[in-house]
């Protein structure tokens, strides 16, 4: 038979669990603690899309290179077309990688005609849209590195956007820029900043 504990007052001794009062407490701060770690991990999670688009992109734009000088041939990142499986996007609008993307090797060696790929063209890569992006913007329509290593264009940069985040000079944390040279040569400009050094 268990004995009472008689060192405690009578009104305490079979008192188990919390109080309402404790639990309302307990929970409020559960609450305050929620509020104030929200905001940080949203903008973590931001900025972990960005750097994981920017990181596929720069990834596909060295496979790209790599591929054209290995192979002497040239080699096209575009626009994936909506609905299509491997095919460039030749519409309107057609300077926003935000919808997918997709490398191939031409073949025919013609860089004039990398608008898609043709018979006989090898696809080496494709992405899919990715998540919380909303833009990827280029200034040219794709871009083709040549069996020199070179690109076909200038010197370009490449503005990623987050979905939620339209002002830039209050979120410039929410975009990131990938300047690229002639020579493809790839670096990072410092958030809110665009490929030579000034604010956006």
């Amino acid at each position: 038979m268990r004995r009472r504990d008689s060192s405690r007052p009578a009104g305490l001794r079979d008192q188990r669990g919390l109080t309402a009062v404790e639990l309302m407490v307990t929970i409020a701060i559960l609450a305050i603690l929620i509020g104030l770690a929200a905001p940080s991990m949203s903008r973590f999670i931001v900025q972990w899309r960005l750097a994981n688009a920017v990181n596929a992109l720069t990834g596909s734009l060295r496979i790209a290179r790599t591929e054209a000088i290995a192979r002497a041939r040239p080699v096209v990142v575009c626009q994936l077309a909506p609905g299509a499986a491997a095919a460039c996007e030749t519409a309107a609008g057609d300077k926003d990688l935000a919808a997918g993307w997709i490398v191939f090797v031409k073949n025919d060696r013609d860089p004039k005609s990398a608008d898609s790929l043709s018979e006989g063209d090898e696809l080496l890569l494709r992405q899919d849209a990715l998540p919380g992006i909303a833009k990827i913007t280029l200034n040219a329509a794709r871009f083709v590195f040549l069996p020199n290593g070179l690109t076909n264009s200038g010197a370009t940069g490449i503005k990623f956007d987050a979905f939620g985040f339209e002002t830039a000079s209050t979120t410039p944390w929410a975009r990131r820029t990938l300047c690229i040279s002639k020579p493809g040569r790839i670096r990072h400009a410092a958030d809110g900043v665009d490929c030579s050094g000034k604010k956006e």
